[in-house]
Formats: structure tokens, C-alpha cells, sequence
């Protein structure tokens, strides 16, 4: 990233937009401190500064924000959500609002997601995306507002929504969970994504006892290999003719 930049330069391949998103999504995802504060800085300056995120990098930008949002900027995302006309643009921020990775705001999202504010047709997809990242979370919600949450669910979904909601957990408790939710819900003959949730669960629990003190270790007798050294966007400009260094 350091290398591409987050603006395109005079005479810059098309090509290096891909790589510059992808490297501000994948940098965000895991949390890297100069692409969060710059992703903050940027949206922060964006109130008055309309350049501040340019346009090919706004989901990019708004998503690492989102993701790593306080309060105030959680609050700040909101009102752009009720202000928002533009109903795909609109249904994008509650999106951004619940896939925060905080768990106090995770829940006020899972609150707004059964008020009147967004579409009905966003309402299982904002409890989806906070799945994602609080898993149990997002699970008990659901079970606790089943009848809420199935008036905004298609009928023929309802058997493997539920269950997808909880299959990122890594708590043995979920299994039965899911499970439970089956039997007292689901017909036997429509049981089986249920059945496939509580199984990928149980095996992500049995990968994390049984693989991650392994890849501890390993990681800790080696460093960690330097990427190999990309060309600068200069040395791009050059090669449009062949194939590309990304």
C-alpha cells in the first residue's frame, strides 16, 4: 500500500485500483494501525472535505471506519443512514452499522435492525453481518426475536438462516444450540443445514484445540518472510502491454 498509495498518480494503470482496495480491505481486516488511523482521518475530513475518500475507495474506506467505529462514529454513520435517499446507498450504511466488530455496538445494531428505520429486506441482512463477527451474538438475538425476525425472512429461507447465524461460533454450546432450534422449528426432512451449521462448528472447534497450538509454535521458531518487493506504480506505466504484477 505504501508502494500504489491510496490516490491514483498522473498516468497510473487502471489495473492498480484492484489492488490498492483489496490491500486497504485486507490491511483493515486485520486491524493494521496506519490503515485504520488513515481510513479514520480520511472520513473525518470528508465532513468538510468532499476529496477527503475518493470515490473508488469509499466502500473500501467507509468499511474499515465501520468495522473499528466508537461510538461517535458509529452515531455518525447513522444519521448518514437516515439522511440517505438513495435506497441501495442507504441499505449499504445499516450494513456498515452491523458489521462493526464492537460488541456494544454490534448490539444496538441488532436493535436498529427490527425498528421501521431500514428496509425489511435489510433487517436479515444487518443480523447476518453482525454474525460474522459475534456469531453467538447474533444467534441468541434472533432466537430471542424469532417471530420479528421471520416476518422479514422469505419462508422457504428461514431453515438455513437461522442456523448460518451461529455457524462462525467457536462455543461448544452452539452446537446444541442449532440443533435445539431444529427440532423444535424444522420439519426432519428440512433439518439439514441446521445439521451442516452444527457440524462446521463442532469442526471449527476441534481445528482451533488440535491446529492453532501448532501454528503458535511454528510461528514463533520463524519470522515471518518479507513480501517480495512489488514494482512502483511508475514501472507500471510501461507494461500495459503485458502481464500483470498483481
Amino acid at each position: 500500500l505504501v508502494r500504489v498509495g491510496w490516490a491514483a498518480g498522473e498516468g497510473e494503470p487502471a489495473r492498480v485500483a484492484v489492488p490498492r482496495n483489496q490491500l486497504i480491505e485486507v490491511l483493515g481486516q486485520l486491524a493494521d494501525p496506519a490503515v485504520v488511523a488513515e481510513s479514520r482521518r480520511r472520513y473525518a475530513a470528508s465532513a468538510t472535505d468532499p476529496t477527503a475518500i475518493p470515490a473508488p475507495l469509499r466502500k473500501s474506506i467507509l468499511g474499515v471506519v465501520a468495522a473499528h467505529a466508537d461510538a461517535a462514529t458509529w452515531d455518525r454513520l447513522h444519521a448518514a443512514a437516515l439522511a440517505e435517499t438513495t435506497p441501495l446507498v442507504k441499505d449499504r450504511l445499516y450494513l456498515l452499522l452491523a458489521s462493526t466488530e464492537d460488541e456494544t455496538l454490534a448490539r444496538r445494531a441488532l436493535a436498529l435492525a427490527l425498528t421501521s428505520e431500514p428496509r425489511k429486506t435489510t433487517t436479515a441482512s444487518m443480523i447476518g453481518t453482525v454474525s460474522d463477527r459475534h456469531p453467538d451474538l447474533a444467534f441468541d438475538f434472533a432466537m430471542a426475536n424469532r417471530a420479528a425476525v421471520e416476518q422479514r425472512i422469505d419462508p422457504p429461507s428461514r431453515s438455513r438462516y437461522f442456523p448460518r447465524l451461529g455457524a462462525r461460533s467457536a462455543d461448544p454450546a452452539m452446537v446444541e444450540k442449532i440443533r435445539a432450534y431444529a427440532r423444535a422449528h424444522l420439519p426432519a426432512t428440512a433439518r439439514g443445514d441446521a445439521e451442516t451449521a452444527a457440524v462446521g462448528v463442532e469442526d471449527l472447534i476441534r481445528v482451533r484445540r488440535e491446529r492453532l497450538p501448532e501454528i503458535d509454535a511454528w510461528v514463533a521458531k520463524r519470522q515471518a518472510p518479507l513480501a517480495p518487493e512489488l514494482p512502483v506504480v511508475g514501472e507500471l506505466r510501461g507494461r500495459e502491454s503485458g502481464r500483470s504484477a498483481y
